[in-house]
């Protein structure tokens, strides 16, 4: 396929050869026979080419479509839309065309974190949000409600954003949640009444483990990641997070220094009343924001992890009280190794409900609750142990796609469905489509394949309506 492009300046040249390079499968039917639902869309994904969940959404229902965003092998932010009654799909854009002057393509090229989100305002109109690394990014906010073919530039509302995640709050306001600064920086959000074309003032910092008075253990050295999820009447935001160690400690259980993705512990909760902008612990008791690393060790601690490293968030799920459910890998016999865990509070303590194994800390998941209160855990799972090398492989994979489900409330846990489009290749980063920024479908998700390290994503969306 040939897109033309407009000239770019020598400084990046690269970009010349981005659509060149861009091989997509458009217009591709969404049922392959009656069981494959995965339909590839996009060849040429990089590193994150979908974000893990401390970044969504990355993709969002508006105008009939379902509109996907994702990072390229250059680095640049691709779109795509979906017609969700014809289940075909658009031409792809690059959403960097015409700020080509203000990018340091080496640094979308380098820096995965550059990856896009995309959510709908509440007249229709798509954001998308990229570049944000301790930067200021590029909003963009589409011409017309519910098309993703033409945009113009969108206010700032930061000059630090880190990890964007997007929600519908009361009120039709439009919340976004971000790391301010670099590893040790503080968690915010800011509000917008209007979907995100102006802010009401600056941000509320929620989680800070590193700030004074720097009393909790490793304080000083202190950061986390975070994951939000919204309560149904969007006054409640529910916050969880794991302990990010920036300077080495030796860990005594596997007895040697982890890297920096596998030095990362502990499962943490709260939640900020919005209308008060309080915070609160699961048990009601009220905290004093933004949580620091001596609070969050005493009040907010869900799973002690003991030195075995929690690469990435948790998924969050809530049922129909309010309360929170989290699913998340954690290692094992060694650093890599892991299992996935479902936890829920009972009786006042946490319960930790162990499902299957995966390769890797880092692997992806996504947790949700049906009418009849049945979870549905959707995974990157696999067995042995997966040595972590450059490019696509740098921050883990699996074998494989799988849907488990308990209907007893998480106590015991049955393979649904294998989802895996392709035996071989290596999956990572499930992330369901979000219904116009509301809620999230149940059968509507995407996640991403490749080969060996030096081959390029492939996108998949999952349709299985």
């Amino acid at each position: 396929m040939n897109i033309p492009i407009p000239a770019l300046p020598p400084r990046i040249r690269l970009a010349q050869v981005v659509f060149g390079a861009l091989c997509l499968l458009s217009a591709t039917q969404a049922v392959i026979g009656e069981e494959m639902r995965a339909v590839p869309f996009a060849e040429n994904g990089g590193l994150k080419m979908f974000y893990d969940n401390r970044q969504y959404p990355l993709a969002v229902a508006a105008g009939g479509k379902t509109h996907i965003v994702w990072r390229g092998d250059e680095g640049f932010p691709y779109c795509i839309s979906y017609d969700m009654e014809t289940r075909e799909f658009s031409e792809p854009i690059s959403l960097i065309q015409g700020y080509e002057d203000e990018i340091d393509a080496k640094h979308y090229k380098r820096d995965h974190h550059f990856a896009p989100v995309i959510w709908s305002d509440p007249e229709g109109y798509l954001h998308a949000l990229f570049g944000c690394h301790r930067t200021t990014g590029i909003h963009l906010v589409s011409k017309r409600p519910g098309d993703s073919t033409e945009w113009r530039r969108g206010i700032d509302f930061s000059e630090s954003i880190s990890y964007p995640k997007i929600h519908r709050i009361y009120d039709d306001k439009t919340l976004v949640y971000t790391r301010y600064s670099g590893h040790l920086g503080f968690w915010q959000y800011h509000i917008s009444s209007d979907g995100g074309n102006r802010w009401q003032g600056g941000g509320h910092p929620v989680v800070n483990l590193g700030a004074d008075p720097q009393d909790g253990d490793h304080a000083a050295y202190s950061g986390s990641y975070n994951t939000t999820a919204v309560s149904a009447d969007g006054k409640c935001l529910h916050v969880a997070f794991i302990w990010k160690v920036e300077d080495p400690l030796f860990n005594t259980r596997y007895d040697e220094f982890l890297g920096d993705h596998t030095q990362r512990y502990n499962l943490y909760y709260l939640y900020v009343d919005l209308p008060s902008g309080k915070g609160y612990n699961i048990d009601g008791e009220e905290i004093k924001l933004p949580v620091r690393k001596k609070i969050a060790d005493e009040q907010c601690l869900v799973w002690d992890t003991d030195q075995r490293p929690a690469a990435v968030g948790p998924s969050i799920c809530l049922d129909e009280n309010d309360s929170p459910h989290f699913l998340l890998p954690v290692s094992e016999e060694t650093p890599l190794d892991s299992a996935f865990y479902f936890l829920k509070r009972r009786a006042g303590k946490w319960e930790k409900t162990r499902i299957t194994k995966t390769l890797h800390p880092f692997n992806a998941s996504c947790l949700q609750i049906d009418g009849q209160g049945v979870f549905h855990a959707y995974m990157i799972t696999g067995s042995g142990e997966s040595i972590v090398e450059e490019d696509m492989d740098e921050y883990g994979w699996g074998q494989r796609v799988e849907k488990w489900i308990s209907s007893d409330g998480g106590k015991d846990w049955i393979q649904a469905q294998d989802l895996t489009p392709k035996p071989g290749m290596r999956y990572q980063n499930i992330q369901f489509v979000s219904d116009g920024l509301t809620s999230e479908f149940d059968d509507l998700f995407l996640f991403y394949g490749w080969k060996d390290a030096n081959s390029p994503g492939i996108g998949y969306l999952w349709d299985e309506r």
